[in-house]
């Protein structure tokens, strides 16, 4: 039943273990995770073909690694991804379970197709691309913490605030 799970398991173990203390902004992180379960948890439902649900980490990582830069190690979007998945994953077989009185074994051992393996790479590959991009984008002075502008930005440098 979780021989597919093993895998990403060690791998998203790993992953945390090495990155987590460089998260600046750790309670955020934890906020955007609790809310990436809950979206899974809200949007699963089960069709002909198993169980079906909306990964929100798919979409939330990548872009928090593209506005956050440095304050958010990219490698992380696997295992808060994997995370994200798990837990609704876990829900839906406890449910399949309550429907069919006992437990609820399995589909047939997806693999490398499944989701729980797969999602996660996602959303690594897509944090990894929009990590460049932020990098590329901060050189050229967009996504700044700071503000510089040197000249007022009305025309002729006229302050026209309210004095």
């Amino acid at each position: 039943m979780f021989e597919p799970t093993i895998l990403p398991a060690l791998i998203s173990m790993g992953l945390l273990l090495k990155y987590w203390r460089q998260v600046k902004d750790q309670q955020i992180i934890l906020g955007f995770l609790f809310f990436a379960v809950t979206m899974g948890l809200f949007t699963q439902y089960w069709g002909i073909t198993g169980l079906h649900l909306f990964t929100g980490g798919v979409v939330i990582w990548p872009v928090l690694v593209l506005l956050l830069g440095d304050r958010f190690p990219w490698p992380l979007a696997y295992p808060l991804t994997f995370i994200g998945t798990l837990i609704p994953d876990l829900y839906g077989a406890g449910i399949a379970a309550d429907w069919q009185s006992g437990w609820f074994y399995e589909v047939g051992g997806a693999g490398f197709q499944d989701g729980m393996f797969l999602v996660p790479l996602e959303a690594l590959i897509a944090a990894a691309v929009l990590n460049k991009f932020g990098i590329f984008m901060r050189r050229r002075g967009y996504f700044s913490r700071r503000v510089n502008i040197d000249k007022d930005a009305y025309p002729k440098d006229l302050d026209r605030r309210a004095r």
